[in-house]
This record gives structure tokens, C-alpha cells and sequence, in this order.
């Protein structure tokens, strides 16, 4: 079931805490798992071609969290979308990338966004980049190894 974010009213809630995981390419795309609460408080865990594998506990300032809430927020669906092969936002699908898939928690609910890198349609440009982007507003970017990708894919590390 695909339900997708229709109103900016909803956007606006609350959130406790963001869950972000990112899934394994064809080659060595990192793969890793954080989640972040409003309180500061985050616990990265590296899974397979990461600076740091295992866990690791980490502190955000309130800054870094509004940075990382607003630059995730246009993307936050009411309930659960998938964007990947078989979505209408996915008709132009490049084999053996990464997915990242992000869970948003406060307001009562839990939201849900997963996404894959290789749905290369137009419409998905802004949010792959900010998708990809987004760890970087946060430590957990020097736990994740910084490795250029294939050409064109959608990741913000040099």
C-alpha cells in the first residue's frame, strides 16, 4: 500500500526521531543505520563498507537537528510510499544501487519513506540528492566511509 504526503499541515509535525538506513549496492556502497531524537542524543551502526563498523552513540546540537529535520522534511509522506521499480516515479530504473529508506517518528505517527537511488526519473533528482545528502549534516559523516560512487549516482561525498 502507497500512500503519499498530500497536505504541508502534516509536514509540520512534530517528529521525536529520525531513522535512516541505507541499503547495499552491486559494489561497495556503504551500508549503515542511524536513528537521531529531537533530544540529541543517535546511535550509528555500521554494517558493511564504513569508516566505523558496529555501533557507535553520538550527540547532535539542536542546530544540526533542525538542519537535518527541515532538509528531510518536503519528503516525509503521511504513512508509508515506496519509490522504487513498479512506482510511477520510477520508470526510468538503473540496476545495482543503493536504497535508503527513512522512518520518521513523532506526532502520533510513524512515517515512512524508501527509496531507490536507481529510480532515475527527473521528478526524483531534488529529493535523491537530499536523501544522499542528508548524513552529512550530522556526525555520523565521518563514520561512513567517504568512497566517490559510480558516475551519476545520487550521493553528496567527495
Amino acid at each position: 500500500m502507497i500512500f503519499v504526503a498530500t497536505t504541508s499541515a502534516y509536514a509540520q509535525a512534530p517528529v521525536q526521531s529520525i531513522n535512516i538506513e541505507r541499503g547495499p549496492c552491486l559494489g561497495t556502497c556503504p551500508v549503515y543505520r542511524f536513528s537521531v531524537s529531537v533530544d540529541g542524543t543517535g546511535l550509528f551502526e555500521g554494517r558493511k563498507f564504513t569508516t566505523a563498523l558496529g555501533k557507535h552513540g553520538f550527540m547532535v546540537t539542536p542546530e544540526a537537528w533542525a538542519a537535518f529535520q527541515s532538509a528531510l522534511a518536503p519528503y516525509r509522506p503521511v504513512g508509508t510510499q515506496q519509490i522504487v521499480l513498479g512506482h510511477p516515479q520510477c520508470k526510468q530504473m538503473a540496476t545495482d544501487h543503493p536504497s535508503v529508506s527513512v522512518t520518521w517518528e513523532g506526532g502520533g505517527r510513524v512515517d515512512h519513506l524508501s527509496f531507490n537511488f536507481g529510480c532515475r526519473d527527473p521528478e526524483n533528482e531534488t529529493m535523491g540528492q537530499a536523501l544522499a545528502d542528508a548524513p552529512d549534516l550530522l556526525p555520523v559523516a565521518d563514520l561512513i566511509e567517504r568512497i566517490r560512487l559510480e558516475d551519476g549516482e545520487f550521493h553528496g561525498r567527495n
